[in-house]
């Protein structure tokens, strides 16, 4: 009988721990802020609504040299990403990176494009709700001293004020998860 008081009790406090921690993570995602200044590329992951609208939207504000955009399809161009869109003053300036299928891989090849290119600066752009752990991740991964200018992007699928409804919270208990797997990990 005091075992399964113990157990209870054990569970009780273990959700209450995760319930606190989810809500915190939660309570982030709307803290984030464009950042208007300048770098030496701009970084676009892809998988959510409007980031490579928002990065091509800051590359032609001049706001970067360069328009990295990473983790596209194998066979993707640049006519195929941006199919009737103007892409603006240098064409010959925007990278399609091709090999990464997660953040964590993101990360991987934006360094090696980085450390290629001997650049010190990036504008990270991904949703509100993919920052927090990109964000981590990226400042895990990249050489230090890699400055990394975050720029969130608002989206159809999630309301970063109201992130509670809709999609919101299936949204962030995933990211919630893959955030904590990664900080062990990592």
């Amino acid at each position: 009988m005091k075992s399964k008081k113990t157990v209870i009790f054990i569970s009780s406090v273990f959700l209450s721990l995760l319930l606190f921690l989810y809500l915190d993570f939660a309570g982030n995602v709307s803290g984030y802020r464009e950042n208007a200044g300048k770098a030496d590329a701009i970084v676009v992951l892809t998988g959510g609504l409007g980031r490579i609208d928002k990065g091509l939207e800051l590359f032609n504000k001049k706001r970067a040299d360069y328009l990295v955009i990473a983790g596209v399809d194998k066979d993707a161009t640049i006519e195929s990403i941006f199919f009737k869109r103007d892409i603006g003053f240098n064409a010959g300036k925007i990278i399609l990176e091709k090999g990464s299928t997660s953040t964590y891989e993101n990360a991987i090849a934006i360094t090696g494009i980085i450390e290629a290119m001997d650049m010190d600066s990036i504008i990270l752009i991904t949703s509100f709700y993919h920052m927090q752990r990109a964000s981590y991740i990226f400042h895990r991964m990249l050489p230090s001293g890699i400055k990394v200018l975050l720029h969130p992007v608002t989206t159809e699928n999630f309301d970063e004020k109201a992130w509670w409804r809709g999609r919101g919270p299936a949204l962030l208990a995933l990211e919630f998860l893959k955030f904590y797997w990664y900080r062990l990990w990592i």
